[in-house]
């Protein structure tokens, strides 16, 4: 079964290619100084619960929180999340995430990967965790940013 991570190493960043999948481990989203938007929890289907981190190199405020770096835990979510922020880079990013139960936050281990669908100002990130399988349904998970 795949691991990802000689390939994502050797890629140094790049999207990698497996069978007919561009597969990514980070999404690197162009924003605006000031951007807003939500993030929105298709589902997800996994032993560990399955988590969503954004990160920007500035502010952002969700569910009235400030900061800039945030795990958003699909267990924990009712509807959409709005955000809103500053960038200094001019760039958000997002991730998926898990915890296996021990405590840990994980991301970017052996199996994990994000296939990336754009639909206008949407993106849909079909997600694999560390399990070595090539399912993309541990989370699935939308980010709309309002324009």
């Amino acid at each position: 079964m795949p691991s990802f991570d000689k390939d994502f190493m050797n890629a140094k960043g790049t999207p990698i290619k497996y069978k007919d999948l561009e597969l990514i481990r980070i999404d690197r989203i162009p924003v605006k100084k000031k951007f807003s938007g939500y993030l929105r929890i298709i589902s997800t289907n996994s032993e560990w619960k399955q988590g969503i981190r954004i990160r920007v190199d500035g502010s952002m405020t969700i569910n009235a929180c400030e900061g800039n770096d945030f795990i958003i835990w699909a267990d924990d979510v009712k509807g959409d999340i709005p955000f809103e922020g500053t960038s200094k880079k001019s760039q958000l990013m997002i991730w998926n995430a898990w915890d296996t139960g021990s405590g840990r936050v994980d991301a970017w281990l052996n199996g994990a990967a994000m296939i990336l669908e754009l639909h206008g100002n949407t993106r849909r990130y079909k997600c694999n965790d560390s399990h070595p399988d090539e399912n993309f349904d541990d989370i699935i998970f939308e980010v709309i940013l309002n324009e």
